[in-house]
């Protein structure tokens, strides 16, 4: 039985470093089927070894119970000390199957973060993305809106410099029409005092006749 623990203890030792290998595996930067294929023999190889020593600790603490049983009080030492390590093997595999399915929630907990967090990464890098797209179409706009902007100055600029020169164009022909009109009445004015003299003149000459 003695025996049989060391060689199962031998092969726990054994396993440590493979299980630490698959946790390391996984940080590795290696293929995704790589690391999955090797977490897997992991799992398989450490439920083995929790099963191997669960059963073997049962033997022994059978083969303790028995020893103290049936044979001579001079094998009490034996019994109990198989008992010992029966119980150290029983409470090995349970601890190991206890730790195995709180570390596998923690991993399961830890995957579910990682992919919530590279969810929000994505969601983030969308965001950024969007927004200095964004950024660059207000940009686009405020040319745009710049380019109208002065387009618009120059052409009240032009409708005023064009308003200035139809208002003194106008004025100069206002001023023309009013000084042909002042002529045209100075015109008349004579006209109209050379008809006056003209009839008193007249109307003189047969006065004088008679």
């Amino acid at each position: 039985m003695i025996t049989c623990f060391r060689f199962k203890t031998k092969k726990r030792k054994k396993m440590n470093p493979i299980s630490g290998s698959g946790s390391s595996l996984r940080i590795a930067p290696q293929s995704k089927i790589e690391s999955v294929t090797t977490e897997a023999k992991s799992s398989r190889c450490s439920r083995i070894l929790d099963v191997a020593l669960l059963v073997v600790g049962a033997m022994i603490v059978v083969a303790g119970v028995l020893t103290l049983v049936v044979c001579a009080s001079s094998f009490n030492a034996l019994g109990v000390a198989a008992l010992v390590l029966g119980s150290a093997c029983l409470g090995a595999g349970l601890s190991r199957i206890a730790c195995r399915s709180f570390c596998s929630n923690l991993e399961a907990k830890n995957i579910a973060n990682t992919r919530r967090l590279s969810g929000l990464i994505e969601a983030r890098d969308a965001l950024t993305s969007i927004v200095s797209i964004n950024k660059a179409l207000l940009q686009k706009l405020a040319k745009e809106i710049q380019i109208l902007e002065n387009k618009v100055i120059e052409a009240e600029l032009d409708l005023l410099a064009k308003l200035d020169e139809n208002e003194k164009r106008l004025l100069e022909d206002v001023r023309l029409v009013f000084s042909s009109y002042t002529r045209w009445l100075k015109a008349s004015e004579q006209e109209k005092l050379v008809l006056k003299s003209s009839i008193r003149q007249t109307g003189a000459s047969p006065s004088s006749s008679s």
